[in-house]
């Protein structure tokens, strides 16, 4: 992707989320997570390591903003799961970074993938209800 292509999905992204629902933030999350995480394994194939690390910390606070999203309140026990599956992920993530575990990586992209399938499945006239 050019430069320009980057920076024009980077504002497009961003102007989409002023406008998107708590359901389509959390989409946008997802997939930025997993986006993150790929930027960050072809950093390491590269040994661009700043950029590893930026693309590493990014995943990172975005896994904390998920699971400091989850009501376990009303989630029970799917929302103590999900928060067990999150700090896994996190601590993953952090033994990814220091060690440049590609590895690692694919396994927190493993975890996450099934999760934001499940939340893209949610039928349309359900999104609304959705509690976090």
């Amino acid at each position: 992707m050019s430069h320009l292509s980057l920076k024009k999905y980077q504002q497009t992204t961003l102007s989409n989320a002023g406008e998107a629902s708590p359901y389509q933030l959390v989409a946008l999350l997802f997939q930025k997570l997993l986006d993150n995480i790929a930027t960050a394994k072809g950093a390491i194939t590269q040994k661009d390591y700043a950029k590893k690390g930026m693309q590493i910390s990014n995943a990172i606070a975005i896994v904390g903003v998920l699971e400091g999203s989850l009501d376990h309140e009303k989630g029970g026990e799917i929302s103590g799961n999900l928060s067990a599956l999150y700090n896994f992920c996190s601590e993953k993530l952090f033994e990814a970074n220091a060690n440049n575990d590609i590895e690692l990586l694919n396994k927190v992209a493993q975890i996450i993938i099934p999760i934001k399938s499940g939340w893209d499945a949610i039928p349309l006239e359900e999104q609304g209800k959705v509690s976090f």
